[in-house]
């Protein structure tokens, strides 16, 4: 009888753990933030945008639509001539899981994205966002001023994803995140950004 006990108490807390390793399976909302590498803006019409960058090498963006049910269907958006990949973003509570299947063979990603890319990576949520969109710059640099008048002595460079608060006439309101994962929130010439792209 003891030993019955003890194999339902491990079934239990096998059943447990796997709850809680298929959190971000859970379902939610895909909301904007820093999910570790992935830094992602959802708009109120469910458009998803992100850029996912690990160790300088592996860095790619990927475009989709959310449905209600806290699930995207998404595609690797590449100025390049890599063919995109298509997977899946899913909501947990505090976290999403990112599903790219054959995710590996983005450039730069072959020693730094796991094997678990192809059927879900977890990534958990480090630092909440207001994004409604991502922006690429586009212009070698431009200022990032703390308010719409200032001159600014801050710059960003080109390649620099930024993710949009909001826009007022020609600028936009953006959060730059440095790679110590610091935000710092400015305003942009919206002429030298480009939108990541939809699919």
């Amino acid at each position: 009888m003891k030993s019955m006990r003890g194999i339902k108490g491990a079934l239990w807390a096998a059943g447990v753990a796997l709850v809680f390793a298929t959190g971000a399976q859970a379902g939610g909302v895909l909301r904007p933030g820093l999910y570790e590498g992935l830094m992602l803006a959802v708009d109120g019409g469910g458009a998803v945008s992100g850029s996912f960058a690990q160790q300088d090498s592996c860095a790619f963006r990927i475009a989709g639509r959310a449905s209600a049910k806290g699930v995207a269907e998404v595609r690797t958006v590449s100025e390049g001539s890599a063919p995109a990949i298509e997977g899946r973003l899913s909501a947990g509570t505090d976290s999403v899981s990112l599903a790219l299947p054959g995710g590996q063979q983005l450039p730069g990603c072959g020693n730094v994205l796991p094997p678990l890319i192809d059927k879900g990576l977890d990534l958990d949520l480090t630092h909440k966002g207001t994004w409604t969109r991502l922006v690429s710059v586009v212009a070698d640099r431009t200022a990032l001023r703390k308010s719409p008048g200032e001159a600014g002595r801050a710059y960003v460079v080109r390649g620099d994803v930024l993710g949009v608060v909001s826009g007022k006439a020609d600028l936009l309101e953006v959060d730059f995140v440095s790679a110590q994962g610091r935000v710092m929130r400015g305003w942009i010439a919206a002429k030298d950004a480009k939108a990541i792209g939809a699919p």
